[in-house]
């Protein structure tokens, strides 16, 4: 059986695991302006882990399509600290 496609456009849930640095949060939601535009402030919620090391950032932009979660995939992959991307 094949698993079921997403239809576009839709809210879609992203979360980045990060190490903790001062400017990560601006880096990762300029990559996000670039891919979605603006997004609404209760669109984004942020969460340091138990000794603060690490940071997971959970957006949840309208996506358009395959191809434009592929280019944010791509662009988060490149700032340095970012350790996965769900």
């Amino acid at each position: 059986m094949e698993p079921e496609r997403i239809s576009f456009p839709v809210e879609y849930p992203i979360k980045v695991v990060a190490r903790a640095a001062a400017d990560l949060r601006a880096q990762v939601d300029a990559a996000f302006l670039r891919h979605f535009g603006a997004l609404a402030a209760d669109s984004v919620t942020e969460r340091a882990s138990a000794g603060s090391n690490f940071v997971a950032l959970t957006y949840v932009p309208v996506v358009q399509g395959e191809e434009q979660l592929r280019a944010l995939h791509a662009d988060l992959k490149q700032i340095e600290g970012v350790v996965m991307v769900l």
